[in-house]
């Protein structure tokens, strides 16, 4: 009697039993997106969005939590074993290549390859811009910047740091709008690459070596940083010093802008295109970066 009913009901029941499981997943999905598991172990869980608030505890890894509100990327969550709540950096929590975190995985970092775009182009209303260029004009600065960054970010990759890039390809980023991406995501550090050039557009310079600029107070103690980390480069560091550039002056976080050889200096060019010279300035970032968020945690 069953059989013979399920057979003459086949379409009907075929349809209930997929909305029950269609239902039933819906559920269970809706009752699980909110909830995540720590991925790597020393995963700080703050009292506040960022790195400047002090740390309640540390969690291990596979630690549950249920988010209740993203700030900046940032979530506040409660934790599942004993219902506290407190703040964890999202992209921290949910790594699942970071097996230790650390003050540096829980940054923020914004980088900015200077210039960029075709001069012959139009972006937003601008044109494209080279940059300065060596000395026998077939070379320019916007080439440079952007592999420099590249591989600062390839260096950072590894602490778990969150990197974000003003530009990845050949275009132009208006001035005003660089400072707005660190602003955006409340960067913990804002870092532009350039090159410096003396002289006439078509002519060598004698100049040489790196500078390290900032403008507010705010960018002092970063660009300290990269001054002392920097000092181990083949060219001369020629020291600190402020100046009021747009990316900044503008700037509501830390930044610093980095001057890294003069490029229509055929020796400090010679540097600048060097994909050794750039890993060292990676590197050597990098550590300069560790320094400076440890040192600015053991100030709270």
């Amino acid at each position: 009697m069953i059989k013979k009913w399920l057979l003459s009901n086949l379409i009907g029941v075929s349809i209930t039993v997929f909305v029950l499981i269609t239902t039933f997943g819906l559920v269970y999905s809706l009752a699980n997106k909110n909830q995540i598991s720590t991925g790597p172990d020393n995963v700080q869980f703050r009292s506040g969005p960022g790195l400047e608030y002090h740390s309640l505890a540390t969690l291990k890894r596979g630690t549950d939590l249920i988010i209740m509100k993203d700030d900046h990327g940032w979530y506040q969550v409660r934790r599942g074993d004993n219902e506290k709540v407190g703040w964890v950096a999202s992209w921290v929590a949910e790594s699942r290549t970071l097996r230790h975190a650390t003050i540096m995985s829980e940054a923020t970092i914004v980088l900015d390859p200077g210039h960029g775009g075709d001069p012959d182009k139009r972006y937003n209303g601008l044109a494209g811009d080279n940059g300065s260029s060596s000395a026998d004009g077939k070379y320019h600065e916007k080439t440079y910047t952007l592999r420099t960054a590249r591989q600062v970010r390839a260096a950072l990759a590894p602490t778990g740091a969150r990197i974000l890039m003003t530009r990845d390809a050949d275009v132009l980023v208006p001035l005003l709008d660089i400072p707005k991406l660190a602003t955006k995501y409340q960067a913990d550090a804002q870092i532009s690459f350039h090159f410096d050039h003396d002289g006439d557009s078509d002519s060598a310079t004698s100049a040489s070596g790196i500078t390290q600029y900032y403008y507010h107070d705010s960018g002092h103690g970063l660009a300290s940083a990269m001054h002392n980390a920097l000092n181990s480069l083949p060219l001369t560091n020629r020291g600190m010093d402020t100046a009021q550039y747009v990316v900044l002056d503008h700037a509501t976080q830390p930044a610093t802008l980095l001057e890294l050889g003069y490029i229509n200096n055929p020796s400090d060019f010679k540097y600048i295109r060097s994909t050794q010279y750039q890993k060292q300035i990676a590197t050597d970032i990098t550590k300069g970066l560790t320094t400076y968020f440890t040192d600015e945690a053991g100030k709270k």
